[in-house]
């Protein structure tokens, strides 16, 4: 019975989070046409788009190192992605707004595609590194006015247990606006969601998520010769605190059953 309700709750779930993104999309184009407070716009896309999001989805998010996040300056979260529900995620927990960059085929979608773009969203064109050094580079501005970014420096989302190599993007950004990096490890949301499934938690009611925030790494010095050592440093902090998240929140027996590509 309780698989039945999960299932039912799943296909709800898909069927609201559509209809809530549209209507959230709209305030969000309403509000930053008329030129509504940035904090009004913040609290729709936090707490109301991606918090009843992650509420609903049954995800409950063991949060820790909320005291390394930056609060009066501009930072750039690089988190590990596997899940849809990354975002959403960070949004819900974060102590401080962000923008985040989002793959360019995301802007054609109606509606959100233009919400997404007012709110300062980043374009990444994947295939084309020239144009997404130039998003960053018109980016920097924004930083040094104070705001936070959030990218993902595995490029895409993971499949499986390991974390990718990381890009190096996020990093040449960082240095170029001498921002501070917070890492941000998340372990479990995959199963809430996997890759290439629409139906969150149809497995269970319930699931604990880990965030971690992990202590700021400051770029203001470091000479953009040695962005590879400063990749390499930041990948092996993060997998090291993911290695420790695995058996806490990882269902270890699904993704060890899954092969690649096969939808769970």
């Amino acid at each position: 019975m309780e698989k039945i309700l999960c299932r039912l709750r799943a296909v709800f779930l898909a069927f609201f989070v559509v209809f809530h993104t549209l209507f959230c999309s709209i305030v969000v184009i309403v509000l930053l046409l008329t030129r509504a407070p940035r904090s009004w716009v913040d609290a729709v896309i936090g707490p109301f788009w991606c918090g009843l999001m992650v509420r609903f989805s049954g995800m409950k998010p063991v949060i820790n190192g909320l005291e390394n996040v930056p609060k009066e300056r501009g930072f750039l979260y690089l988190f590990t992605h596997s899940s849809h529900l990354d975002i959403p995620l960070l949004f819900t927990v974060s102590p401080k707004s962000f923008r985040f960059g989002a793959k360019s085929s995301l802007f054609k979608i109606p509606i959100f595609g233009y919400a997404i773009t007012l709110s300062g969203t980043l374009p990444i064109t994947r295939e084309d590194r020239k144009k997404v050094m130039e998003v960053y580079r018109q980016a920097e501005a924004r930083v040094a006015a104070g705001e936070a970014f959030a990218l993902a420096p595995e490029g895409g989302r993971r499949q499986g247990t390991e974390i990718k190599d990381f890009k190096s993007g996020p990093f040449i950004f960082a240095i170029n606006a001498k921002m501070p990096i917070v890492p941000v490890v998340l372990s479990g949301v995959d199963d809430a969601l996997p890759k290439k499934s629409l139906l969150i938690n149809r497995d269970c009611w319930s699931r604990k998520v880990g965030v971690t925030f992990l202590p700021p790494i400051d770029t203001k010095d470091v000479p953009i010769e040695d962005m590879k050592k400063l990749k390499a440093e930041v990948r092996e902090r993060m997998v090291m605190e993911f290695e420790r998240m695995k058996p806490l929140y990882m269902n270890m027996d699904s993704h060890q059953d899954r092969s690649p590509g096969q939808q769970p």
